[in-house]
């Protein structure tokens, strides 16, 4: 009777641990066996609108450059006097009150609270709408979305549900999971609090992870103001399409600075700027932040290890006690995921999940930190997308010393071409692919080809698998056709050519004529 129990009980035991497995498909009543492992697409940062639902919704949360430059226009242009005079209190008084008005709907309570109204995401699922398309050519029918303002690991458990419900719905027992930006800080908090077993492959491109400097390096208080650097953006950012109207301030700053650059004569002009940007640092920029994004946890996940001690001080250090639940929301993020990061990944990587990584370079990053001199994809450094790879500054290349060194250390074949980029360091330099040229909001088809190509693969890829996909490419636009090339030693050149002294002046007088004229009409 004894022996017979203990075979009931085993028996009940292996099943339970089969249900476990299979338990997911009870609802379908089958298992697919094809080829085409289902790719969840876990979004980067969305849109968050006043009510999603309604035709007259308004968005809240994106990031305006020109209402940011018509706001500090106008304030300058009120306060100019006092400016003149050395007094800034009034100025940062007024932009302050320009962010906290327009971010209004958006900004979480001091405990990192979602605010009491209807704002969010335009998306939504049920378990029981979900089909199954993941034969269809699509590869992104399964697209999770999110609200990026939410604490990391509540949104671990949206993406369990979905990640379960797509389990059901198609029959596979393990998925892909491809992460882009912020995304990947989303994927990470999943993994950490509900393991990877169901994940076959984990994408990550893009990635804000390791930080996106425009929220890490200003949450730490490290705004600095390079002319030069600016002078790049928009000059790149023009260069993107030539033909399109530009705005008259826009247009003015651009070609005084492209004449100032040829002169070699943006060392004072620079001076006077950022003197007035570090009374914007200190008396206004805390203010602002704590007005729209800095009490969102979510945001928080795109600050970087290195700046996360000094970000909590520069914006809560004398209020510790009015944001101690939020803080504790951050501080669980640093601890389980921040700084574990790379042991997580790894990880997954000895469990056999495949991993991938794909960082996009060859743009002036938003130039207002400390950070700016470095390649991006213009909203997040070469450096943190990769987790960790070494690039050159900006404009020029690796050392001859560092190539050196490199190649007498045998690693010669992680440098890539044009000399920019030393992929030996990042934490996965096997798996790692670096595209040079594309931005971060362009999605190119060829890069959609590029992640099919690893994500249905049976076995890990890496760099030397394919002779189509080295781990250096480069990517342009020709004749109204897309060209994913592997690179050379000849693509060393910038998406643009910037104009000669005497071009840049001319172009600066014509936009100084135009933007008076646009001051003038404007004020009437």
């Amino acid at each position: 009777m004894k022996r017979f129990l203990s075979v009931l009980l085993a028996a009940a035991m292996l099943l339970t641990a089969f249900g476990g497995l299979s338990g997911v498909f009870a609802a379908s009543g089958r298992v697919c066996g094809c080829e085409h492992t289902p790719m969840i697409y876990v979004l980067g940062r969305q849109e968050i609108f006043d009510d999603p639902r309604s035709p007259n919704r308004r968005a809240l949360s994106g990031y305006d450059a020109m209402w940011m430059k018509d706001m500090m226009f106008k304030s300058y242009e009120h306060h100019q006097a006092e400016l003149n005079l050395g007094i800034y209190n009034g100025f940062c008084d007024e932009i302050v009150e320009q962010f906290a008005e327009r971010y209004r709907e958006f900004v979480c309570d001091e405990n990192g609270e979602l605010p009491n109204n209807r704002s969010g995401v335009d998306w939504s699922w049920s378990p029981q709408t979900l089909r199954d398309a993941h034969r269809e050519d699509n590869p992104y029918a399964y697209s999770f979305s999110y609200d990026g303002r939410k604490d990391p690991f509540e949104i671990a458990d949206e993406l369990n549900a979905y990640v379960e419900a797509v389990r059901r719905v198609t029959g596979h027992r393990r998925v892909a999971i491809l992460s882009r930006c912020m995304g990947t800080e989303m994927a990470l908090a999943y993994f950490e609090k509900y393991g990877w077993k169901d994940i076959d492959t984990f994408f990550s491109y893009s990635s804000a992870a390791l930080g996106a400097t425009i929220f890490s390096e200003l949450f730490a208080g490290l705004l600095n103001l390079d002319l030069e650097c600016v002078g790049n953006y928009l000059t790149e950012q023009h260069a993107q399409a030539p033909d399109a109207p530009e705005d008259p301030d826009i247009r003015l700053v651009r070609t005084l600075l492209e004449a100032l650059q040829q002169l070699h004569a943006l060392g004072l002009p620079s001076a006077v700027c950022n003197a007035l940007t570090e009374k914007v640092r200190t008396n206004a920029l805390p203010r602002m932040l704590k007005a729209s994004f800095a009490t969102a946890p979510g945001y928080w996940s795109m600050v970087a290890p290195a700046d996360y001690a000094r970000a909590k001080t520069f914006l809560f250090w004398n209020e510790g006690g009015k944001y101690a639940k939020l803080i504790e929301k951050l501080d669980a993020y640093d601890a389980r995921v921040r700084r574990p990061m790379r042991t997580i990944l790894n990880r997954m990587k000895a469990d056999g999940v495949k991993l991938c990584f794909l960082a996009k370079y060859g743009f002036q990053l938003i130039p207002l930190t400390e950070s700016r001199r470095t390649h991006s994809d213009d909203k997040i450094t070469m450096e943190a997308q990769s987790f960790g790879a070494t690039a050159a500054t900006f404009g020029d290349t690796l050392s001859t010393a560092h190539i050196a060194a490199q190649e007498l250390l045998g690693k010669g074949r992680y440098l890539s071409p044009d000399r920019c980029i030393d992929a030996s360091t990042a934490w996965f330099p096997d798996t790692t692919w670096f595209v040079k040229n594309i931005r971060h909001n362009d999605f190119p088809s060829k890069f959609h080809e590029f992640v099919m190509r690893l994500i249905r693969s049976d076995r890990q890829l890496t760099v030397e698998d394919d002779p189509a996909y080295p781990q250096f490419l480069v990517f342009y636009r020709e004749n109204g056709a897309e060209h994913w090339d592997p690179m050379t030693p000849q693509d060393r050149q910038t998406q643009f050519v910037r104009p000669d002294f005497f071009r840049a002046l001319a172009e600066f007088r014509a936009a100084l004529r135009d933007w008076l004229v646009y001051r003038l009409f404007r004020k009437r």
